[in-house]
């Protein structure tokens, strides 16, 4: 009961639910009886529970397109193209130079310190990181390694990843990354045509909102 409410409370913020970062609360959602009481009581508030695939993340959606929508939904696709997409173009090419695939996967492990000697070794990426404008708090006298510290923190602090080892800086994948290729994926196919409602409602039915609304006077039950 308590994970359900919990699970509830982070649909919610706007949360991205996988097994990595609320374990709990997606085991709650995984169940039948809990997943039958959240769908519930996001319809009486105007949403819906939405799933990335057969085993992704749970989140909330609206369960109906406005125009206001649409317009949050241009905004968060020019956010990720101008600030998230780098990123992922920048650690995937990290990750090809270590012979890895270079798609990043819900689970994943991320190390800053072997982001950050990856760096240290190839004089292109630390210029791709250099390049990068729109890491959250980054400075002009930033090293290398701090802007890739900086960078770790965006993405955690966006739920991208979670930190499981602060000791040596390891962060988890989670699986709201997959929400993320989709849009880039929706941003590549739609570059030329992203002031077009219908084009944007072709993200639908996933389509969700981050810093979704909260509804005054509900709360979870």
């Amino acid at each position: 009961m308590l994970m359900h409410k919990s699970a509830l409370k982070r649909l919610a913020e706007g949360c991205f639910i996988c097994q990595f970062n609320y374990p709990d609360e997606f085991a709650a959602l995984l169940d039948p009886d809990g997943r039958s009481r959240a769908e519930a009581w996001l319809s009486e508030i105007g949403y819906r529970l939405a799933r990335l695939n057969d085993d992704g993340a749970f989140f909330m959606a609206h369960a109906i397109v406005t125009g206001e929508m649409r317009a949050r939904l241009r905004e968060e696709l020019k956010s990720v193209r101008g600030r998230l997409e780098p990123m992922v173009g920048f650690m995937e090419t990290v990750r090809q130079a270590q012979g890895r695939d270079p798609q990043i996967h819900a689970g994943d492990m991320i190390w800053e310190s072997e982001i950050s000697e990856a760096v240290r070794a190839s004089a292109t990426l630390e210029r791709r990181l250099s390049e990068m404008r729109d890491i959250s708090g980054a400075r002009v006298t930033d090293s290398a390694i701090d802007r890739v510290r900086r960078m770790l923190a965006q993405l955690q602090a966006e739920g991208y990843v979670v930190e499981t080892n602060p000791a040596v800086k390891g962060y988890q994948v989670t699986g709201k990354i997959d929400y993320l290729y989709q849009l880039i994926g929706f941003i590549a196919a739609n570059s030329t045509q992203l002031s077009d409602d219908e084009v944007v409602d072709q993200i639908d039915p996933q389509i969700r909102l981050d810093g979704a609304d909260t509804q005054p006077g509900i709360s979870p039950v």
